[in-house]
């Protein structure tokens, strides 16, 4: 938990000073050994797998080799150059650590270890001389209680617990996150929906540096679209607020610690205090800023905001599934969306490419008697090109066999996704395009990158209702 001096003392005005936790030069891990059990050589691991550029040197107390890696016993060998400590050592050692860091000029640090706030609130010796040591050498850090940061423009990486680096995925997205697990869990999910991310941090305790400081940095950098963070507790609400009022950049919140029960662990797992819930919805709502209610809510708000804006509440449906189809227009009608009737004379020349005429066309639209490339390419611009309408749920089918006839799996899948690109950006309104198909049918066409995906058309509408509030607080 943070407190008022410190803030005061450690304030970031200068947004610039914060590059170096995601673009070190070099770095010093310290706490390593060559046992296989050491957690601190798994942040080695983890950085060379990443494709870290910067030099990497392994301390600690006990000589040896991690990683082709000589470890130094004695900081007065550490060169002059290192720009970020990533500490884990035990709670008692981390004051008299981070003094040997500030007589190296090291300014910046990731404090690993755990055994602060979180664990002794009242009187804990080890956080006062922590922040004492702190100040007197000015070193602005992360934590403690956390696993840093996750760069993938760098490859810096530095959690303790060994990752499946080559499986994260570059996108537009930046997470700030208080708790370790969510932070590995939201950078394997986020890259398993290929939506991506940029930087994820681990902020812990939030003694030092906070998610106020880490959103000022964001919204200056050229690599992060959106900004996305899991937070337990809220220590700076008026700043979060003015911050999200002032900005061009999507802020997404997934707020926890809401209930009495939470509110336990959540204190013991990162010194986080619960909120008043109403008055932080309120709050958010009133700031434009976005809250979802999962990790997977984060990927498909990610995936939304990478639409154009959808500037009202009046949809197109068109499924090739009449089945699909109702279920879609009941999820818009539960998100407070209309399916306008469309105009007598288009919905005739859409029937017209019927092949038995059995259906009659309306909003939502069975397209499942037609089966035409071409007429439903017709049907997505000229029903999306409509003054009265705003944005388009589409739910298509992927089967090899069936788009053979339209080049092979392959192209079918590019000319499919370039296509809706295409008819997107020129009405300057969003598709939510999704398909019924096999798993890794859906994995493939995600994996492609050209356009977003939804995992089913309930979820490209619940992706609409976030676009839409968030397009018409920023308009209003």
């Amino acid at each position: 938990m943070k407190h008022g001096y410190q803030n005061q003392i450690m304030k970031i005005d200068d947004v610039k000073a914060v590059r170096p936790f995601f673009y070190p030069t070099g770095i010093a891990v310290i706490g390593v050994s060559n046992d296989p059990r050491n957690l601190a050589r798994n942040i080695i691991f983890n950085c060379r797998n990443m494709g870290f550029k910067g030099e990497i040197f392994p301390v600690g107390r006990s000589p040896g080799a991690v990683y082709g890696r000589e470890i130094i016993t004695d900081a007065k060998f550490l060169p002059s150059n290192i720009d970020l400590a990533v500490i884990l050592v035990p709670s008692r050692m981390v004051a008299e650590t981070m003094e040997i860091c500030g007589r190296k000029g090291i300014r910046h640090a990731v404090i690993s270890t755990g055994g602060f706030s979180e664990f002794k609130e009242e009187d804990n010796r080890d956080e006062r001389n922590l922040l004492e040591t702190a100040e007197q050498y000015g070193i602005r850090f992360i934590g403690p209680n956390c696993i840093g940061v996750i760069c993938t423009n760098s490859g810096l990486c530095t959690p303790f617990n060994p990752l499946q680096t080559k499986s994260l995925k570059k996108g537009p997205v930046s997470l700030i996150a208080q708790s370790g697990g969510v932070t590995t869990q939201a950078a394997y999910h986020f890259s398993e929906e290929h939506v991506g991310f940029s930087k994820i941090v681990s902020a812990g305790n939030k003694l030092n540096l906070d998610e106020i400081n880490f959103i000022e940095y964001l919204l200056e950098d050229e690599d992060t679209e959106q900004i996305h963070l899991y937070l337990e507790s809220i220590d700076n609400g008026r700043e979060l607020v003015r911050l999200a009022r002032k900005v061009n950049k999507p802020i997404v919140v997934f707020k926890s610690n809401i209930t009495r029960t939470a509110s336990e662990i959540a204190k013991s797992h990162t010194a986080a205090l619960a909120n008043d819930d109403r008055v932080v919805d309120g709050a958010l709502k009133q700031a434009g800023i976005i809250r979802v209610q999962s990790i997977h809510e984060m990927t498909v708000c990610a995936k939304a905001l990478q639409l154009p804006p959808l500037k009202g509440n009046r949809l197109v449906v068109i499924s090739l599934s009449g089945g699909f189809a109702v279920i879609i227009g009941d999820a818009c009608e539960k998100h407070g969306f209309v399916c306008p009737k469309l105009p007598a004379q288009l919905l005739q020349k859409i029937e017209s490419f019927r092949r038995g005429g059995v259906i009659r066309m309306s909003n939502p639209m069975d397209f499942g008697d037609v089966h035409d490339f071409k007429a439903l390419l017709f049907a997505v611009e000229n029903c999306l090109s409509l003054d009265d309408i705003d944005g388009m749920i589409l739910s298509l089918m992927y089967e090899p066999d069936i788009t053979k006839m339209f080049g092979g799996e392959g192209d079918f899948i590019e000319m499919m996704l370039t296509l809706t690109k295409q008819i997107c950006e020129k009405a300057r309104k969003p598709i939510g395009l999704s398909f019924f198909a096999e798993k890794k049918y859906i994995d493939k066409i995600n994996s492609a990158g050209i356009f977003p995906v939804f995992n089913s058309p309930v979820e490209s509408v619940q992706g609409f209702s976030m676009l839409r509030d968030y397009t018409l607080r920023m308009i209003n």
